[in-house]
């Protein structure tokens, strides 16, 4: 095991430890496997497809989901609980504010500043916290497409509630919880009211851009506690995976001895990208509820069934993906499996462009800034999803 390899695993240790050594062990077990208290674990990349792209059958909001629990604290109406025509209703009210062209749009003005600010740090010999920058910029694009407002004297502290809050909600859902008790959704209530508190200012005095998600939604007729729901959803999940992703993926091209081929080689970013998402896998798990009988590539499903799709296991599949720890951005992929980790079919993930966007702009300018090297590092514990709570970098002297 390299040093990336072994980063990557102290990761998961850190914030996970039993969900890691359960994860290992049951990858050995099969393709599905049923585990008492937790659901039909599956590990195969095919079989996960399959699930995914059949939304009707295997439904992200029934019972024993997590858009179940989700829907516990945030209401009926956040992204991750909403099924069937009415999730597809709110994707096509939102499409085109996750489009190419808007992201071209906000591009120069919402990334543009704090990336320059980034490569003049790090071009003057500075050392730089990507961490918190990331918090910091992906925070700021979030609020933007929102269309919240945030003032000028407090956006460095109004993005870092916004990842903390998130951070805290999320990890109060574990791979074993199906159902939140009185207590326990009660505090995550509180932390989702906090969460949007920004909203609800913006939905009440219109104050939001007539171009952002909270003015679409209002227009549309979206009371402020259905908007609530669907604006903490994307706060949850747009912050966290975004920020956690990169400096992952930067520490395993440094670590790997990698970022200064790269930078000779820029037509090789989109594919380190991908390669370093399903080697970091920001979603390590994803569950669904059976809705009814069914067979699925030979095995069966009965109506009820919990479903965990382990991500983790289901992108280090070595059948498919050959030493799978191993990051190799010329790995060829089975085009039917490329980017599983963003999901497949009607439920595949909204903020895809923007994330892959704001990805491909801090790396392009990291690899302007000269050749990396991490110079400290250290793990987050109690979170949901594996990440770095400090990154250190700079350019090699």
């Amino acid at each position: 095991m390299n040093r990336a390899e072994w980063n990557e695993l102290s990761l998961y240790a850190a914030s996970h430890p039993f969900a890691l050594v359960f994860a290992e062990l049951v990858r050995r077990m099969g393709p599905l496997v049923r585990v008492p208290g937790i659901g039909c674990v599956v590990n195969d990349p095919e079989l996960a497809r399959e699930v995914l792209m059949e939304a009707e059958t295997f439904d992200k909001t029934g019972p024993g989901s997590m858009g179940a629990v989700y829907a516990q604290v945030m209401g009926p109406y956040t992204l991750l609980a909403l099924g069937g025509e009415e999730h597809r209703r709110l994707r096509a009210m939102l499409a085109d504010l996750f489009s190419n062209a808007y992201i071209d749009r906000i591009q120069d003005e919402v990334l543009g500043p704090p990336l320059e600010h980034l490569r003049s740090s790090l071009e003057a010999g500075e050392t730089v916290d990507l961490v918190r920058f990331m918090r910091l910029l992906t925070g700021r694009m979030t609020c933007y497409l929102l269309g919240v407002g945030v003032p000028a004297d407090r956006e460095e502290e109004t993005y870092d509630e916004l990842y903390e809050l998130g951070t805290r909600l999320a990890s109060g859902i574990t791979l074993t919880t199906t159902s939140l008790s009185p207590a326990a959704q009660a505090r995550s209530k509180g932390l989702h009211d906090r969460l949007t508190a920004y909203v609800a200012d913006a939905y009440e005095h219109s104050a939001a851009r007539s171009d952002s998600v909270v003015a679409r939604l209002k227009a549309a007729g979206l009371s402020l506690e259905q908007v609530r729901g669907v604006a903490g959803s994307l706060i949850l999940t747009g912050t966290e995976t975004t920020t956690t992703a990169v400096p992952r993926l930067v520490a395993i091209l440094c670590d790997t001895g990698q970022f200064a081929a790269l930078r000779s080689r820029r037509e090789l970013l989109g594919a380190a990208i991908d390669e370093g998402l399903r080697c970091t896998v920001p979603s390590p798990v994803t569950v669904r509820s059976v809705a009814r009988d069914c067979e699925v590539r030979g095995h069966s499903f009965r109506a009820g069934e919990r479903v965990v799709i382990f991500t983790y296991n289901v992108l280090k599949d070595g059948a498919h993906f050959p030493h799978p720890r191993h990051f190799s951005p010329d790995r060829a992929y089975d085009p039917k499996l490329r980017r599983l980790w963003f999901g497949a079919g009607s439920r595949f993930c909204l903020g895809y462009g923007i994330a892959m966007r704001e990805m491909r702009a801090v790396l392009g300018v990291l690899l302007s800034a000269g050749d990396l090297e991490v110079r400290r590092r250290s793990r987050a514990r109690g979170v949901l999803i594996p990440a770095y709570s400090r990154l250190e970098i700079r350019v090699r002297p």
